[in-house]
């Protein structure tokens, strides 16, 4: 479903047109066109009418999702009628794969759009690998998600990690290059041939044997804080594939904890928090720094 207020105009714009200037796609103003249930100030409408200031638009198009829907237990951090903020528990996928083709956050979406009589669509703003815990944030519509590729709503993400060994440094920004190791399809590396991966690391407390830093993501490779933090020499603990070890934890000790944007509808400023999953905080009680469960 798509719905907004006609802006300010000069001269005479069709509801398509009204729905280009909004960000949606051709593709998806052509499904509009040939399937879309249009209404202007809640009459029935075609995709020709024209469209005046302050008119409220809406579409319902026909639900496409792909994903069997199934009840998957998580929690909502955040939702309005464009965006779903998920708090996901490590473990779980964040889409099917050729391995596993239930189970995943998108088939406990689909269900859970189902159950509310919402026909909307799953678009993940960025993803989390399986095993990290913590926020994602899923556009509910193709323009949405578009409209944050297309502008500057200031999109933060930020991590909080349990690193090995004590960090050496108050902050650190990181700016090196990811790619994929020649010998696995899994595995990441910093290569010179990657494409550029920024990471802002803060160590907010430290360890002889572990400690806890802020990451602050300003793209988004697959795996890289993991490979970051493995390149500096502090793996993440629990991540044995990048160096770490599992003997405090049997994950890598990683958790989305905070996404920031400006709603590109509203235009208002929005922080969402998410608290420390339970593996990580006991690491932040066992060495001391139960401050930190106030982040």
């Amino acid at each position: 479903m798509i719905h907004f207020t006609v802006g300010f105009i000069t001269k005479p714009t069709s509801f398509l047109g009204a729905l280009r200037h909004f960000g949606v796609s051709s593709s998806l103003r052509r499904r509009i066109k040939h399937a879309g249930q249009c209404t202007i100030n809640g009459r029935p409408a075609s995709t020709r009418d024209f469209v005046q200031t302050g008119d409220v638009l809406r579409v319902e198009l026909p639900e496409k999702n792909s994903f069997t829907p199934e009840p998957i237990d998580f929690s909502i951090a955040y939702e309005d009628d464009y965006l779903l903020v998920i708090d996901k528990p490590a473990g779980l996928l964040m889409h099917p794969t050729s391995g596993a083709h239930d189970g995943t956050l998108a088939n406990g979406v689909a269900y859970y759009y189902q159950q509310t009589g919402q026909h909307c669509s799953y678009h993940p703003m960025h993803r989390l690998d399986r095993n990290t815990s913590g926020l994602c944030m899923i556009a509910k519509e193709p323009q949405i998600q578009s409209s944050f590729d297309k502008n500057d709503y200031g999109y933060k993400r930020l991590y909080l990690a349990c690193t090995e060994g004590r960090f050496p440094s108050p902050s650190v920004s990181v700016h090196f290059p990811i790619g994929r190791c020649p010998d696995s399809i899994i595995k990441r590396q910093v290569l010179l041939t990657g494409k550029a991966a920024w990471s802002d690391f803060t160590c907010l407390a430290a360890g002889a044997s572990y400690s806890l830093v802020q990451v602050c993501l300003h793209t988004g490779r697959t795996h890289q804080i993991r490979v970051h933090a493995s390149y500096l020499g502090y793996p993440l603990v629990g991540d044995d594939l990048y160096g770490g070890s599992r003997l405090l934890m049997n994950r890598q000790a990683l958790h989305a904890y905070c996404v920031q944007f400006i709603h590109p509808m509203t235009h208002q400023f929005i922080t969402i928090n998410s608290h420390l999953p339970a593996d990580m905080a006991a690491l932040v009680r066992q060495a001391g720094w139960n401050y930190i469960l106030t982040l």
